[in-house]
């Protein structure tokens, strides 16, 4: 590795520094999934520091990423330990801690349970048709902005009780927030968001209605009623991963089908493979990038953490960590398990879990019954941009028109 010009403080040892942006790494280019992590567990410790924005420690290997999450009594959510992290208003519920944390989820459970997510099916079957169903015969698109960008996107939107049409000027600022690597950017994303959610907070808040946001409005912790910034800390989390995270996920995923047109006649031929190809595909497309703060000074596994440290941990390379999963650059639908932690762990697992891999199971299922057979236009490299949340720039598939 290059000298490093960058400071790095006293206490931290030069066998622990390395040198790596998560935002700038030449590897982020195209194939991120694949060369990020060839480079970072061929080369670097299971857990550094980087010089790079301000100095931060990167986590690379799953079981720690794992034992992290659960530990939020030296490793918080809250931006009081993460100043990378503290914007206005905050995302809620992840940029909290139990027993609050469990108080907020507690208002967003009776949407995104199993039970209520099941119920959505009919309509996310729907949704899919009306989308895909004008596309079929031209026999190409451009899958993320075609597919990708709008079908979650409508359906998260209908969800919360929006506009269908916000959503051209709601999926922009979202990838303001996870795709620039300047602070004040990502801050002035997160504040778009709140605005816009105050004035659909304000106008149901004497409402019955059944939206997500109108729960919210009428949400109560120990008897009182949220503040207005509890409120739209809780619709900005919500935003960012519904008009955003699925997308990209799904857009990885649907590539990998395209390259390997032998796992995809799998999935063509026995639709009851599909759930399992759902996992294995987000096990190797991993896309986000949450962080944590050190809440004190203390060693753990042998690292020196300081109070407020700023922590990123990269979900995108646990999926295909080579101490935790056999052969992990190897997609097989019939793996008894596909390990990953592509919607978290401990207690700020993602709550849209089941909403998204039931989403991208419909897709399939409706996908394959139209499309036996398909590929992206132009083999190669997948050029990728990435940040906070990892996705390709483009997503060209061409598939036989049936006559």
């Amino acid at each position: 590795m290059n000298q490093i010009s960058l400071k790095v403080p006293p206490h931290i040892p030069p066998h622990l520094v390395y040198d790596f942006d998560h935002f700038d790494a030449p590897e982020l280019l195209n194939d991120p999934q694949r060369r990020v992590p060839a480079r970072l567990h061929g080369e670097a410790p299971p857990i550094f520091w980087t010089p790079r924005q301000g100095g931060y420690w990167v986590v690379t290997r799953a079981a720690l990423a794992l034992e992290m999450t659960r530990d939020i009594e030296k490793f918080s959510s809250l931006p009081a330990y993460n100043k990378a992290k503290d914007f206005h208003p905050p995302m809620l519920p992840i940029q909290s801690d139990p027993p609050l944390h469990n108080e907020y989820r507690r208002i967003l459970n009776p949407i995104f349970a199993p039970g209520p997510i099941k119920k959505l099916e009919g309509m996310i079957r729907d949704l899919v048709r009306q989308i895909i169903d004008p596309i079929i015969p031209r026999g190409h698109c451009d899958f993320l902005l075609e597919i990708a960008e709008i079908f979650p996107v409508i359906m998260f939107l209908r969800i919360i009780g929006a506009p269908e049409e916000d959503r051209h000027k709601l999926v922009p600022i979202a990838q303001k927030y996870t795709r620039s690597p300047i602070f004040e950017e990502r801050a002035q994303a997160i504040a778009d968001f709140g605005a816009y959610l105050k004035s659909g907070f304000d106008a149901r808040r004497d409402q019955d209605g059944d939206d997500l946001l109108s729960r919210v409005a009428r949400g109560r912790i120990d008897g009182r009623a949220l503040s207005a910034v509890e409120e739209e800390g809780l619709g900005v989390l919500l935003l960012l991963a519904g008009l955003d995270t699925v997308k990209s996920a799904m857009s990885f995923a649907v590539a990998n089908l395209a390259r390997h047109p032998n796992l995809y006649k799998q999935i063509v031929e026995d639709p009851s493979k599909i759930p399992a190809a759902v996992e294995e595909l987000l096990r190797v497309g991993g896309v986000s990038t949450p962080e944590r703060g050190a809440t004190g000074d203390f060693e753990w596994h042998g690292v020196p953490f300081r109070k407020n440290d700023r922590i990123v941990m990269l979900y995108q390379l646990y999926g295909v960590d080579d101490q935790w999963v056999e052969n992990p650059q190897e997609i097989r639908f019939d793996r008894e398990v596909s390990n990953h932690l592509a919607f978290g762990s401990g207690p700020h697992r993602c709550i849209g879990s089941h909403l998204a891999r039931l989403e991208f199971k419909v897709f399939l299922e409706e996908w394959t019954k139209s499309v036996p057979v398909f590929s992206m236009e132009v083999n190669g490299p997948l050029k990728t941009t990435c940040g906070i949340v990892w996705s390709p720039e483009e997503l060209n598939l061409v598939w036989p028109v049936q006559s």
